[in-house]
């Protein structure tokens, strides 16, 4: 009895052992991107909007909400890569406007302020986005637009409570 128990102590502390060790086999830096999306994908932003409006007020940005569909190892970060332009859109301008610090991509969220209009002509303006961690990396090609105009369809006025 007294080998069997030392038997069975020896045999749980080698599956321990096996069990710690085989931990250490995760890659660091786990990213899955498959599924990357923002929804909406098209972001309008107007040059000309109703007083009252908080772009205007108070000089709130057009702002995507959160990216889905990505899960890795924290920190993940994302970063600007580049635009494709359509309907008049200049990706030089777009450029600029990013390192001005107009348009920011952070936490997963893209940012374009009302100071960026005033370089960027109307059109559409799809974005690449570099999403990293720890030793890995995914492009996000042409994952969200946005559609500069002039002016807010009325349709689109903030209607006010009574």
């Amino acid at each position: 009895m007294k080998q069997y128990t030392k038997f069975l102590g020896q045999a749980l502390l080698s599956l321990l052992a096996m069990a710690f060790t085989s931990c250490n086999d995760i890659p660091v830096g786990y990213l899955q991107t498959e599924n990357a999306a923002f929804t909406p994908n098209v972001i309008q932003a107007y040059r000309n909007v109703p007083e009252g409006d908080p772009h205007v007020d108070n000089g709130a940005p057009w702002t995507s909400l959160r990216i889905q569909g990505v899960a890795g190892t924290n920190p993940i970060n994302y970063e600007y890569v580049g635009v494709k332009v359509a309907d008049g859109a200049n990706a030089e301008a777009f450029t600029a406007e990013v390192k001005k610090g107009n348009i920011k991509v952070m936490g997963g969220i893209v940012q374009m302020f009302p100071q960026a209009l005033k370089s960027l002509s109307n059109g559409k303006y799809t974005l690449t986005l570099r999403v990293y961690n720890e030793g890995h990396s995914a492009l996000l090609e042409d994952i969200i637009t946005f559609d500069v105009q002039d002016n807010m369809p009325e349709e689109v006025y903030y209607e006010e409570e009574p």
